[in-house]
């Protein structure tokens, strides 16, 4: 690393012996929801776009039921399944699709 010592109308240049430590980026990871975050995949090492795949769970076979309950039941009690805010959602990295993690509603 160079840098200018002096004053006035002279000035001499130095070489610093010493090496800075290198530069690491720290990211905050948020915790899985339904919609793709960006993390890092711990088998390829890269930053991606989680790709997310969604999947029947729980809240949407009790939606399924409750709704068969309350007399939705010419198909009508099968719209949960085709609602995804209401299914399991499985993030994958794009790159080498390992799953990173899955987000359960219950």
């Amino acid at each position: 690393t160079l840098f200018k010592v002096g004053g006035g109308g002279g000035y001499t240049l130095y070489q610093s012996s010493t090496s800075f430590p290198p530069c690491f980026c720290v990211a905050t990871v948020s915790p899985l929801g339904d919609s793709p975050v960006q993390i890092s995949c711990p088998s390829c090492h890269q930053t991606v776009l989680s790709k997310v795949d969604y999947s029947a769970g729980l809240l949407t076979y009790l939606f399924c039921g409750g709704l068969f309950f309350c007399g939705f039941v010419l198909g009508c009690c099968l719209i949960p399944f085709c609602v995804d805010r209401l299914k399991d959602a499985k993030h994958t990295c794009p790159t080498c699709k390992t799953v990173l993690g899955v987000y359960k509603r219950l």
